[in-house]
């Protein structure tokens, strides 16, 4: 008979606390107009982020294909029968 394996966790529960926490902080200082006390690192890579408050589809379509120009996408596979 086989053991049952612990479930699977990306964060251990401390790391979770933190995150949550943190999170917490960030929209605290997102409403007070502060600036984030824990910003997301990945926003300085992704220049083509956009806040979902201003978010329009002409918006969105700019930013698709700024970001196209950073990562484009792969050729598709083309099939012959």
């Amino acid at each position: 008979m086989k053991k049952s394996k612990k479930p699977f966790r990306i964060k251990t529960p401390e790391q979770e606390a933190r995150a949550i926490s943190q999170r917490e902080e960030n929209e605290r200082a997102k409403a007070e107009g502060r600036p984030l006390p824990y910003p997301n690192p990945w926003d300085v890579w992704d220049p083509t982020k956009l806040d979902p408050a201003e978010a329009t589809p002409e918006k969105i379509a700019e930013r698709y294909r700024e970001f196209c120009k950073l990562c484009p996408p792969r050729k598709r596979k083309e099939h012959f029968l």
